[in-house]
């Protein structure tokens, strides 16, 4: 289990799967070519066609310079795509394009084609192979020229559009857009709402508060084995942060609270080592680090969007079409997202997943604070940017199922519209935006 745990934890980060599975393709690609031995011995009395082994060795060759030159060119392109993507959107959305599918199985398998061909040309030259064994190796090294170019192929689509910034907002859009909808599908994780206010909770002599031991990021929240800790220690434990939040030194971030049985007055004579020992578990759920993530906080896809469009308004690029692509999709995602969630929950009842957790609200006002307020500030002297940040929170006012994002809306855009009156430098400009403003919401 604790084996699975971690293969989990390093599949799940787009940062690692880079390097996990070139490894592992590797370390597959060198059993294979020792493996071409052991077949003949599974079908004994068979005499396949002789193969020289100078022929073995020249197509091996052949095999070993050119993907040694051909990883060594993708990963040039690769760095380059990842500065083009930091420079031309933000580098928050490095990590999309690292976890990119396409790169890493190019990456994945001419690495894994370099390592069977090296090592299946040592084994050749220690006579390792028989007539049977080389045979089977020169078919095993067919199938491995077919499965590379095949990969080539792929490899030059992927080119065609890696790093490139409608690209790069693309893949912030997807991984948006599924944290969003699961969201709206359950808001709160699969645990309980939990209070904001934690005071009467922490100062109860029986419950276990876990606080933060350094200033970072909440990353991500296990909340699988949070659910397991509590059940093993007969608790409810209430998680006081939410991912993408910072925490620093003693803030609290989750409350082990026990019931009025007699597991709490055991636990009211526990030691302050097994007390430790609760709260080092639970916080070692908390996943901690300098950046956030797409997975749990569907707020920082929206700051994503939001950071490429700033960039696109600055002095020095100047390109408000970019910057209203990034609204456009942030609208998108919002909207989709509770389309998904309510054809996901139609029919089926909401049900808490981990019963024994409860988790603080997120207010969906953020949304629109952290996606929109900031385009609104630095767009407010672009006569184009006003109007299409009217017409989309206005759209979002009209069809947005949830009354609070769309309440929200509707004052936002009222921040907006006197962001724009301070900015513009014209009085029909002015005129029309006030206008607008007024026969879409009203007022």
């Amino acid at each position: 289990m604790a084996v699975y745990r971690l293969w989990q934890t390093l599949w799940r980060e787009r940062r690692n799967k880079l390097w996990v599975q070139p490894a592992l393709n590797s370390g597959i690609a060198v059993l294979l070519a020792l493996m071409a031995a052991w077949v003949p011995r599974l079908l004994p009395g068979i005499a396949f066609p002789v193969v020289s082994a100078k022929t073995l060795d020249n197509l091996l060759t052949v095999i070993a310079s050119s993907m040694l030159a051909v990883a060594t060119f993708s990963l040039s392109i690769m760095v380059s795509a990842f500065a083009s993507a930091s420079s031309g959107a933000t580098p928050r959305a490095t990590e999309l394009v690292m976890g990119d599918d396409g790169t890493r199985a190019a990456i994945s398998n001419f690495l894994s084609a370099f390592m069977f061909s090296i090592v299946a040309q040592v084994a050749l030259g220690l006579n390792y192979y028989g007539d049977n064994g080389r045979f089977i190796l020169f078919a095993g090294t067919l199938i491995v020229l077919a499965w590379l170019m095949l990969t080539l192929l792929r490899w030059v689509r992927t080119l065609s559009s890696l790093g490139r910034l409608n690209n790069t907002l693309t893949r912030v859009e997807a991984a948006t857009l599924d944290c969003m909808t699961q969201f709206w599908i359950n808001p709160f994780m699969g645990a309980a709402r939990g209070a904001r206010d934690a005071d009467a909770l922490s100062q109860q002599a029986t419950s276990i508060v876990v606080r933060a031991a350094d200033v970072r990021m909440v990353r991500r929240v296990d909340m699988a084995k949070l659910q397991t800790l509590a059940k093993e220690h007969d608790c409810i434990i209430h998680i006081r942060v939410r991912p993408g939040e910072l925490v620093s030194y003693d803030d609290v971030v989750a409350i082990a609270a026990f019931d009025s049985s007699g597991r709490q007055q055991q636990s009211a004579g526990e030691s302050n080592s097994d007390r430790g020992n609760i709260a080092r578990a639970i916080l070692q759920c908390f996943q901690l680090d300098q950046e956030r993530t797409f997975d749990q906080d569907p707020r920082f896809g929206l700051i994503v969007l939001r950071e490429a469009a700033q960039r696109a308004l600055s002095a020095a690029i100047n390109d408000p079409g970019t910057a209203i692509t990034c609204l456009n999709i942030m609208l998108r995602v919002l909207l989709r997202g509770q389309e998904q969630a309510r054809e996901y929950l139609q029919g089926r009842p909401t049900q808490e997943i981990y019963d024994r957790l409860t988790v603080v609200e997120l207010c969906v006002e953020d949304f629109i604070a952290d996606g929109f307020d900031p385009i609104a500030r630095d767009g407010a002297g672009t006569f184009e940017i006003v109007v299409r940040m009217q017409k989309l929170l206005a759209t979002l006012t009209q069809e947005s199922t949830d009354a609070e994002l769309a309440q929200a809306a509707r004052k936002h855009a009222a921040f907006a519209c006197q962001c724009a009156m301070q900015s513009l430098n014209y009085e029909d400009d002015k005129m029309f935006v006030q206008r607008l403003h007024h026969r879409l919401f009203g007022r």
